[in-house]
């Protein structure tokens, strides 16, 4: 990527990783329920929420549910596993040269599962490798700005029109 102020650089969100991960797991999910047994799919059923929310925050009936998915599902225990400890890095690591040393140590991992869905959010990983760790260095996140953009949209939604662009500006400074 090429930066369009010298000395600057660019810092891939958090959440944004998050998501992707996120989702290949919702993928790995879907793969194992569609080719699972009756017994297994009925243990799945509503896990997608609780597998991508972070452990931390389920419910105790949550929690009980997650415990049997990861009692009857040893492929989903492993990547949820992995998951979880992908999560860590953005709460305990401290610096750009401690993330880069978990990530080159949690790779291999990932690899060893040989699972498609996973190898691929590596690529990704691999293709946003420096902007990625450039996070560790600035901790910026866009969920001001993605808020304040969703602020605005609301706006839009319940608005009939506004006559002219001053009208509209006013309102959103309004809100």
């Amino acid at each position: 990527m090429k930066y369009p102020l010298k000395g600057t650089s660019c810092s891939v969100d958090r959440f944004h990783v998050m998501k992707q991960l996120n989702e290949r797991l919702t993928q790995i999910r879907r793969t194992i329920q569609q080719g699972a047994n009756e017994e297994i799919r009925d243990i799945l059923k509503g896990s997608r929420w609780i597998l991508v929310r972070n452990r931390s925050e389920l419910s105790p009936k949550e929690e009980r549910h997650l415990s049997e998915i990861l009692e009857f599902c040893p492929e989903i225990r492993q990547l949820y596993l992995l998951k979880e400890e992908f999560r860590q890095i953005f709460d305990k690591v401290d610096s750009k040269e401690k993330a880069e040393r978990f990530l080159r140590a949690w790779k291999p991992k990932c690899l060893y599962t040989g699972n498609k869905f996973l190898i691929k959010f590596l690529k990704a990983l691999q293709n946003w490798w420096k902007e990625i760790l450039n996070y560790f260095e600035q901790r910026v996140t866009n969920g001001f700005v993605e808020g304040l953009n969703g602020a605005i949209r609301n706006i839009i939604r319940r608005a009939f029109g506004y006559r002219n662009f001053q009208d509209f500006r006013l309102r959103v400074f309004a809100e």
